[in-house]
């Protein structure tokens, strides 16, 4: 009988750092409508580039 079945789904079944990309993108998106002041290009590519040096952590916004 089988009682679970599990999945790899970073950069397996889904595209990891596309995904991390788009949400990224988002929150630059969501930050600077609330007022923050910077263009997107540059709000996108530093907090992504914030989420690539520490990839599993949680301190991407805080960094950023």
């Amino acid at each position: 009988m089988i009682k679970a079945i599990t999945f790899d789904l970073d950069n397996t079944l889904i595209d990891f750092i596309r995904m991390k990309r788009k949400a990224s993108d988002a929150a630059a998106k969501a930050m600077i409508k609330a007022g923050l002041k910077i263009s997107l290009k540059t709000a996108e590519k530093e907090l992504f580039d914030e989420y690539i040096k520490d990839i599993e952590g949680n301190h991407a916004f805080q960094d950023f």
